[in-house]
């Protein structure tokens, strides 16, 4: 297949090669980590794609001939070169993570491979983290700026774990010991925190715990970093509470935040 922009341009018979460091984001996405600017980046699929194909062991005329034959026979996107040129400009002279050479280019190891290896997963043992709420300022303290909390997991029976959880009450933490429940996969983590104490902020930013009931069960789902010894992901109360606008009853979310935490 002949591509017309490609034949007649600059970069035709250039070689295109990563120069920054990298690693996985998600199991899908990766960041850049910007060794001139403090700035991670992250990119759509297309940009991504070429960033991982930017080996510098081709032209950016075979790179093209090369994608074209990914494509079932007659589907080919009439501007693909097009494309694949105009986010190369942008790699090289916009993010600036790629360049052109005239000659093959050798990646170093730091820049051919992911900066950290994955790990295995082993959720047995303790885990320290914190935790953040989503709610107004007017209704926060100074122990809510960040929650400490310690679990520790001491059941795991295939892809399903059990253990105890306990927040720190200095940092705005709920009194007791809680149970943890949840299941995991090779990337996120899913558990219930069930807390032994009700613990609520009134309007006036007050902690107000009720040792005769327990706490609404809360929903904590996480995402595992590449090495797989920090998960971080977002909490919120399993029930939603009933509120009324007018005669029309609403169930909103009772609080939501973020949370992470690291093995220990």
């Amino acid at each position: 297949m002949t591509f017309k922009t490609l034949e007649s341009s600059e970069y035709k018979n250039l070689y295109f090669y990563r120069t920054e460091e990298w690693d996985w984001y998600t199991s899908d996405l990766i960041k850049i980590i910007d060794s001139k600017n403090p700035r991670v980046i992250t990119m759509d699929p297309w940009p991504q794609k070429i960033y991982l194909d930017a080996l510098g062991q081709l032209t950016v005329e075979d790179y093209i001939h090369n994608v074209a034959k990914d494509y079932p026979k007659g589907n080919v996107p009439k501007e693909l070169d097009d494309m694949i040129l105009q986010l190369l400009e942008d790699l090289v002279y916009g993010e600036k993570v790629v360049s052109f050479s005239e000659t093959p280019v050798t990646l170093e190891a730091s820049v051919l491979n992911p900066s950290t290896e994955e790990g295995e997963i082993d959720m047995k043992g303790i885990w320290k983290g914190m935790y953040q709420y989503a709610i107004p300022d007017e209704f926060k303290d100074d122990r809510m700026v960040d929650v400490e909390f310690t679990i520790t997991i001491d059941s795991v029976t295939g892809k399903t774990f059990s253990g105890t959880v306990k927040d720190d009450i200095l940092t705005g933490g709920t009194p007791g010991t809680g149970i943890i429940q949840g299941t995991f996969d090779n990337d996120t983590v899913t558990f219930t925190k069930n807390m032994p104490i009700s613990s609520i902020i009134d309007e006036d930013g007050n902690h107000l715990n009720d040792p005769n009931k327990k706490h609404s069960t809360l929903i904590y789902k996480g995402q595992f970093s590449r090495s797989k010894q920090i998960i971080t992901g977002t909490w919120k109360f399993k029930k939603k509470a009933l509120y009324w606008k007018g005669i029309i009853p609403q169930l909103v979310s009772r609080g939501t935040g973020t949370f992470v935490m690291s093995k220990v």
